[in-house]
């Protein structure tokens, strides 16, 4: 079975499509090798390579992820046509292939609302890069690896400041991505510069996290990416915490029951236990309990109480009245709640003994049927051997 994760992103220095490749390589390192065959596929041109790197900064170690274009800069020009052919033709898994066209929709459709044009029409420029599309692969890869995460987030550092782009000095954060953080929480540390790139945004808003509190669950590991800038006073990373959620509580089981009860004083003990056995037998009945509580004139009294689907009333109420003495039959509707559970068998020393596993919020657990017990084991000691075999076989 697989962990139910649950995944914080702490954006210290902020996010970029390298550093969440850095973070979930440092958490996740036995990722790696299937990076390396899934990036393999993109046929990448002679002149790009890309490496991973463990290093310390300012006294913390983590993890970079390079990309190297020698030569080639960060202006290459491809349109959002070319690159989802690129990411088509690749053999990254169906899973990863929808997640990485999916981070280059948003950033198409961003694009097209800045420029006001198409996403047909959009020409990527610095996020067209090979170094981009290999960030933007290698994320989806990982992630996909992960399966069903739930992932939450911190506030994002804003910067300030300008960056130089291909259509000339935009303000910090840039268009495309101011659009793609709509929604999301933001603050002013102080720090200048890019600190959230479109990439990383786009990864953002592919994840859907949520922001603020809610997190729970065990601590499994942390990974830290590290970016490729120097900031004062301030560690540069985007640190990833990996936590085992609480698994989802089952969804009870609802239904209507009938409760009957009567009041017994002038019934011997005797009369009234054949009386239970019966009504116990009677199709329909979920559950018969009794119990002595003080009635009118001071008198102790033997309750019986009955739970029964709605359809077997008619005979419930026949029966009360042949084998007890009442005059009258209390009933009203109930709802009754059951967690969800399974019947099977296991063989013990002594023989095959009934098990119920039922399916609890921190949980499954194993009961083996008193009944069987009973029959197969003649001494207390061996009673509760043979109820551990069981009911350790029925866990397994």
């Amino acid at each position: 079975m697989k962990d139910n994760l649950a995944i914080r992103l702490d954006p210290l220095g902020g996010v970029a499509g390298d550093m969440m490749v850095a973070a979930l390589l440092d958490a996740f390192p036995e990722r790696e090798e299937a990076l390396t065959r899934a990036l393999a596929s993109l046929a990448l041109p002679p002149h790009v390579s890309w490496r991973i790197e463990q290093t310390v900064v300012s006294g913390f170690q983590g993890k970079r992820f390079h990309v190297e274009t020698p030569g080639h800069g960060h202006h290459s020009h491809s349109s959002y046509r070319e690159i989802c052919g690129r990411i088509e033709e690749s053999t990254i898994g169906e899973g990863a292939r929808r997640r990485a066209l999916d981070i280059y929709r948003l950033l198409a459709e961003a694009e097209a609302e800045v420029h006001g044009t198409s996403t047909e029409h959009v020409v990527f420029h610095e996020v067209g890069a090979w170094d981009s599309l290999i960030d933007v692969v290698a994320a989806a890869v990982l992630i996909d690896s992960l399966g069903e995460v739930s992932w939450f987030c911190g506030s994002l550092p804003m910067g300030s400041g300008s960056v130089r782009t291909d259509h000339g000095i935009v303000p910090v954060p840039a268009p495309a991505t101011a659009l793609l953080l709509r929604g999301m929480p933001v603050h002013d540390d102080g720090l200048s510069g890019e600190r959230v790139t479109p990439t990383g945004a786009a990864i953002l808003r592919h994840l859907g996290c949520t922001f603020g509190g809610g997190l729970a669950g065990r601590l499994k590991g942390t990974g830290t990416g590290l970016g490729m800038r120097n900031l004062p006073r301030t560690l540069n990373a985007l640190r990833l915490t990996v936590l085992e959620a609480p698994a989802p509580a089952p969804e009870a089981q609802w239904e209507r029951l009938l409760c009957a009860a009567v009041d017994l004083d002038d019934q011997t003990p005797e009369d009234i236990a054949i009386a239970v056995d019966v009504l116990r037998g009677l199709p329909g009945v979920v559950d018969v309990t009794t119990s002595t509580v003080q009635g009118k004139k001071g008198r102790f009294v033997i309750r019986v109480e009955v739970l029964s689907r709605p359809g077997a009333y008619e005979n419930l109420l026949s029966a009360f009245f042949a084998q007890t003495t009442t005059l009258g039959v209390r009933c009203h509707e109930v709802l009754r709640s059951t967690l969800p559970r399974r019947h099977g068998s296991a063989e013990t020393e002594a023989g095959t003994v009934r098990i119920k596993t039922a399916q609890r919020p921190q949980g499954e657990t194993v009961k083996a049927e008193a009944d069987d017990l009973a029959a197969l084991a003649t001494t207390h000691r061996t009673r509760q051997r043979v109820r551990a075999q069981a009911e350790r076989e029925g866990a397994e």
